[in-house]
Formats: structure tokens, sequence, C-alpha cells
């Protein structure tokens, strides 16, 4: 069933101009740039850009200094994304890359996108960020967690039960309403790290109160140093406090769709739900591919509403009792299921670099016939034992042997005596025994 948008009042003419038609971004043929932007140093990242590379496309990185997949010899251009003056940093990367997308690999990068399109002058500026992520007045809904599902609702996809939560009144309101167990979640954390599941409403407002304090100074002095994370100093000197909302707990298991889409046109997808997980609420270490055709009609549905561009995944939940699969999140940037090509229609980065060039998509052979794949380096550092080890895919990038080297080694919390001593006297600190590494 065909349904119209009915969100938001579409781009401006001169916009859509801009960024209409693939041949208009690149003629037939010709090998696109693509910025690759991150904030973090996920693996993932570079996993991507070799994708990118082999489907035919100049790629160049903006990250920080410590990236891994700063080794890559693919690059055109390797810049830094400094914490002290991300805006700056990005449009001195755009203005030096000529890109004809930029690609953001994490949330922060997503959100400092959206703020450089409405304080720059730059109108080239202004419409590469349009066409790479789809309209403005999208960004909103694409980093509110609440707005978002909203939106999706008027798709009729199927969803749990969610509430926007400005106040502990409206926690209040919803737990008239809801019982537990249910879920709290706060805006513009990923990773699981800001999702709690309440399974007892004694617990609801302690974790409310602890989840939406202001960003902590001491925490961002330990990131800097025991995590080389300079971006999380931004969240404490501007006070954040994250948007917190609520939503409907569903007994089952967790599943991702990566999606690459253009201008609200779904071009390729991969599905694949979690066997083994970081965290209860965390990211997988662990994935089965899978094909769910509700997954995909989701993604449609939701793609098109938003006129979304570029890489994105959508998070889900597998009802156990059902099998039916309900919305509960966006991740507005590349996931980790994204570089991995699995063949015609799910091949991800030959999708959309096609489409950049005006070509139809060549059918490339999908990186293994397994339907278990093992994200690298995770599983391999945290869960060795895991019996799965021996009958997935492995997703090493054996090709690429100094980035195998710079992922394998251990986390800078434990690479050298001295942070291994910050670490203990950190937790010492918080009044609890450090972990066992």
């Amino acid at each position: 069933m065909e349904l119209a948008s009915g969100f938001g009042s579409g781009p401006t003419v001169a916009e859509t101009a801009a960024s209409g038609s693939p041949a208009t971004v690149r003629r037939t043929g010709d090998a696109p740039r693509i910025l690759l932007a991150t904030t973090g140093h996920l693996p993932s990242t570079a996993r991507l850009a070799m994708e990118l590379h082999a489907a035919g496309a100049r790629v160049s990185l903006i990250s920080p200094r410590s990236h891994p997949g700063r080794v890559l010899k693919i690059f055109d251009r390797r810049l830094v994304y400094r914490a002290i003056a991300p805006c700056r940093s990005l449009e001195a990367a755009v203005s030096r890359v000529g890109p004809d997308l930029v690609i953001p690999c994490d949330e922060r990068t997503v959100r400092d996108l959206h703020r450089l399109h409405r304080k720059t002058d730059n109108r080239d500026l202004r419409l590469l960020i349009l066409r790479s992520l789809g309209p403005a007045d999208a960004f909103p809904v694409a980093t509110s967690r609440a707005e978002f599902l909203e939106v999706a609702r008027g798709q009729g996809v199927r969803l749990p039960p969610s509430m926007a939560l400005p106040s502990s009144d409206a926690l209040d309101e919803w737990m008239t309403r809801n019982p537990t167990p249910f879920v709290l979640k706060a805006d513009g954390t990923w990773s699981g790290f800001g999702v709690r599941i309440i399974t007892e409403a004694a617990d609801a407002k302690p974790a409310f109160a602890a989840m939406t304090q202001r960003a902590s100074g001491r925490l961002a002095l330990r990131e800097m140093v025991l995590e080389s994370n300079n971006f999380a100093i931004r969240s404490w000197l501007s006070a954040e406090r994250p948007a917190m909302s609520a939503q409907g707990y569903i007994d089952g298991w967790p599943a991702n769709i990566g999606i690459a889409c253009w201008q609200g046109e779904v071009l390729a997808t991969i599905c694949a739900e979690s066997v083994s997980t970081l965290s209860a609420t965390g990211p997988s270490t662990i994935a089965r591919i899978i094909h769910n055709d509700e997954m995909v009609e989701t993604a449609r549905r939701v793609v098109k509403a938003l006129r979304l561009s570029g890489l994105i995944g959508l998070d889900f939940m597998i009802e156990a009792a059902t099998g039916f699969a309900y919305l509960i999140e966006m991740n507005p940037r590349c996931t980790p299921i994204c570089p991995v090509p699995m063949g015609p229609g799910r091949d991800l980065a030959e999708a959309l670099v096609a489409r950049l060039t005006n070509r139809k998509p060549r059918e490339r052979l999908a990186k293994t016939e397994r339907d278990i794949v093992v994200f690298f380096p995770d599983t391999w550092q945290l869960d060795p034992s895991n019996q799965l080890m021996h009958t997935g895919y492995h997703d090493v990038p054996w090709e690429q042997p100094e980035l195998v080297r710079i992922l394998m080694r251990p986390e800078l919390r434990e690479r050298y005596w001295f942070t291994r001593l910050l670490r203990q006297a950190w937790w010492r600190l918080q009044g609890q025994q450090p972990p066992v590494p």
C-alpha cells in the first residue's frame, strides 16, 4: 500500500535542484568523492571506507587522530575532527575534499552536521548536508527518539507504546497506564549507554533522575585520559541534559536493518538479528543475517516519509511469542552491519556509489554464504570462548594487515602501566573495585 508522506513541507525548489538527480552529483562513470565523518573510534568506519573504495568511490576521512582507520592507505585525505571546533573542522574538511556526499558514522557527528547547516552562510555547504542526510525538517526527528516514533506511527508501522518524558511528572503519567517492565531512553546516546530497562516501579524515578543529570566533568576527564575521547568535554561545558522518553518493553530479541537510501528511496537493505551483544541493551558482537519482510517494508515507509539519504539503521525488537518486528528507534548514521556486502540488493556501499554515479549496481559476490557474522574485534577480545566463533564468518579486514594489528591492540585504558593505574584509581574514587579486564 502506498502511503503519502504527510511530513514537513518538503525542500525548496533551489534545494531540490541542487540535490536532485544522481547525474547532478557526478557524471556517469566519474568516481564520486565521499567524506566519512566520525568523532568516535568504531572499526566499522574503516570497513565502510574499504567497501566504498572497492565500489569505485574516492574516500576521505575526518576523525580524531586516534581513529584506527587512519592507517588505511586508500584515503584521499585524512583530516582531524577537533572537539573544540567541530563545525569549523567539518567546514574546512568539506572545503578541502569537495565531497559529493558526507556520511556520518556516529550520532554526535549527525548533530554537528545539523548545527553546521543552521549556522553556515555557505549555500553550497548547506545543500551538501541536505543531499547527504535529507531535508532539514527531518533533522529534529532524526535526533529525537520520541519524535521519530510519532512520525513512524503515522506511517502505520508496528511500534511499542511510547511517550516523551519532559519531566518526572510525565513519568508518573506514563506509569499509571504502562506497568513494568518498560524502557527509559535518553536522546543523544548510543551503544545502549542511554537505555535502562525498568523492571520494578520503584526504580523508575531514581533511574530517571540519574539519566537526566547534567554531563559530569569528572566523567569527561576520564574519557579524555583513559579513552582518548576529547569530545565528552563538550557535553560537560554546555551543561547538556538529555531529552527522555519511555517505551514499552517487548519480550524478544533485538534486530537491525542497515539501509542505503537516496531522497526517500530505499536502494538496498541488509537485515540482521542479534545473537550476542555487549550488554542487555548494547550493540551486537555476533549477528545472524536474515530476511524479514516486515522490517524491509517498515524501512521503505520511514525512509519515504522522512525523505532520507545516505546510510542509516533502524532498530527493532522481534517479539518471541509472535515473531512480529517492532520498530524501536532509528540510528541516523552508518551502523556496523552496513559495510558487510551480502550480494545484490544487500550491498549497501555498491548501491549508494552506483546511485551517485548514475549507473546500475554491479552484482558483486557476497562476502560469505554463512548467515552468522562475527564482528571484529569485539568478539575476539570480549567473548573468545563463544561457540559461534568456530562457525561464523569473521569480518576481519585481512587485506589490510596494519588495520588488523591496530584493532587487536588492547584498549588505551589497558595498554600502558600508567593508564592501568589511572583506571584503578578512578574506580576506587567511586568506592568500587576495578572490574577484571
